[in-house]
């Protein structure tokens, strides 16, 4: 998982939204999703993939609590979406510390987990956009740069490519050169 400090440095101290403790409080987020969300914080923009400023509903970090078909209670917390898209948003599960996909349209509400917990999904944010940053004005560095970001993504969670359609499986191909 990336530091505040990296990811201030890369998306810009403004850009950086971190939870209060009254609202890690509220989330009941597993300790080390409350580090990553309280401590070293989420892009407010990480484009195209993320953000937290979303339209339409849920709003950011809205919570949710549901009870599933064999009676387990289940906490959702609302931590943005993809830009632009009003009917599907990221969260992070505050009992078991997974991050969601969710698509809210439709008659029911359909999820894939694409992110073993909020670190990892930090890491996948902050990697993107690091080689962005560092492809965008060398194409020589582009293929280097991209075998290097699909690589340490694969290693770090490999669940989430083992789907040509997941979430991140999509995002890497929009990356490649």
């Amino acid at each position: 998982m990336p530091t505040h400090e990296e990811m201030a440095a890369l998306y810009g101290r403004a850009n950086i939204f971190t939870a209060s403790a009254a609202e890690l409080e509220k989330f009941e987020l597993t300790p080390k999703d409350a580090e990553a969300l309280g401590v070293v914080g989420l892009p407010v923009d990480s484009s195209p993939f993320f953000t937290t400023e979303v339209v339409g509903r849920p709003t950011f970090l809205t919570v949710f609590d549901v009870t599933t078909s064999n009676g387990v209670d289940h906490r959702e917390v609302i931590i943005g979406g993809p830009p632009g898209d009003r009917g599907m948003r990221f969260s992070v599960s505050a009992y078991e510390g997974f991050i969601m996909l969710i698509q809210f349209d439709g008659p029911r509400p359909k999820g894939e987990i694409v992110n073993n917990n909020l670190g990892e999904f930090l890491e996948f944010l902050y990697q993107i956009k690091l080689h962005e940053v560092r492809s965008a004005d060398d194409p020589a560095v582009r293929d280097e740069s991209f075998r290097q970001l699909s690589s340490r993504l694969r290693a770090l969670d490999p669940f989430s490519f083992e789907q040509p359609d997941n979430w991140w499986s999509i995002a890497l191909e929009l990356c490649r050169p």
